[in-house]
């Protein structure tokens, strides 16, 4: 009698053991990607090595002198969120010569999660469709078997076409993502041309470019990046034709190369409204808008809040 009970206790302390590891896997949270792992390092090794999909390839590239995060972005075909989300431990957005970029093959979020009773909260998170979920390969009853082990490995999580949180990332990145929820894109277009040291169109030689260039055709209609005051708004030397607005917190931005001005000094106008028409005016070899970005009478990256 004795063996008998001390047998259903042992099976009642494994069925124990098992329903606690059941419970406490599925109350988890979902973590942060670079919280699962010791180092940035880590999670290169882990990728390479155990982390593949059916529709999604992941690759780890370096990055090449010139080299930015967009450009990398527009040469693989996926836009610089998709990045930031494969990307957990950046601080910034400054790129640096042999860096390395984990770099999906379409646009979408790259997560990892403790257990797979966290996806469910990873498509809360992400306010994604269940079929836009793709789990990594992993091996046969692994759903099943990986609940019983004292510590089992992050599973990697493709959510297709959404954008990364800032809650999942460094804080310094987080506080420049913010931006982006402050500022849109003045209109859909080419970036030909960015911030920094180029070679001048017009005269051939090196000069600082203190904006960006995005190529769309005569006519296309441009909106504000915010919402604000128009400050200036004609002929601005070489912009051509050109409209100013400030913004809230100390930013100020600059619309130039237009064929049609919208809007007259003194109007207030909200993110998105219209204010002209993409030209060629000025010093200009071809249609496009010539957008500057100031904070505090400071020039900055437009591309920090373009992104």
């Amino acid at each position: 009698m004795s063996c008998v009970i001390a047998f259903c206790l042992i099976g009642i302390s494994a069925v124990t053991f098992v329903y606690y590891r059941l419970s406490v896997r599925a109350a988890g949270t979902v973590t942060p990607s670079f919280a699962l792992f010791s180092s940035s390092d880590e999670y290169y090794s882990h990728i390479n090595s155990k982390v593949s999909f059916d529709d999604v390839t992941i690759r780890i590239i370096s990055v090449n002198g010139g080299d930015n995060f967009w450009k990398i972005a527009r040469r693989n075909n996926v836009n610089i969120d998709t990045l930031i989300a494969a990307n957990p431990y950046w601080e910034s957005l400054n790129a640096r010569k042999n860096d390395k970029v984990v770099v999906p093959s379409r646009v979408g979020v790259l997560h990892f999660v403790q257990d797979f009773g966290q996806i469910e909260n990873i498509r809360t998170i992400y306010e994604a469709d269940e079929k836009d979920i793709i789990v990594q390969h992993l091996p046969f009853l692994y759903k099943y078997w990986y609940k019983l082990a004292a510590k089992s490995e992050p599973i990697a999580v493709f959510i297709r076409n959404a954008r990364p949180e800032s809650s999942m990332m460094t804080g310094s990145l987080a506080r420049q993502f913010a931006l982006r929820e402050m500022f849109r894109s003045p209109l859909g277009g080419r970036y030909s041309s960015f911030f920094g040291m180029r070679t001048d169109p017009i005269n051939g030689k090196a000069r600082f470019h203190q904006g960006v260039d995005i190529a769309s055709p005569h006519g296309t209609i441009v909106g504000s990046a915010s919402g604000g005051v128009v400050t200036a708004a004609g002929w601005m030397g070489g912009y051509g034709k050109a409209v100013m607005i400030e913004h809230k917190n100390g930013f100020r931005t600059l619309y130039g190369h237009l064929s049609v001005v919208g809007v007259s000094p003194g109007k207030r106008v909200k993110a998105g409204q219209y204010i002209g028409r993409v030209g060629s005016t000025g010093w200009s070899t071809g249609p496009h808008l010539h957008f500057t970005l100031w904070k505090n009478g400071v020039y900055i990256n437009p591309m920090k809040v373009l992104w």
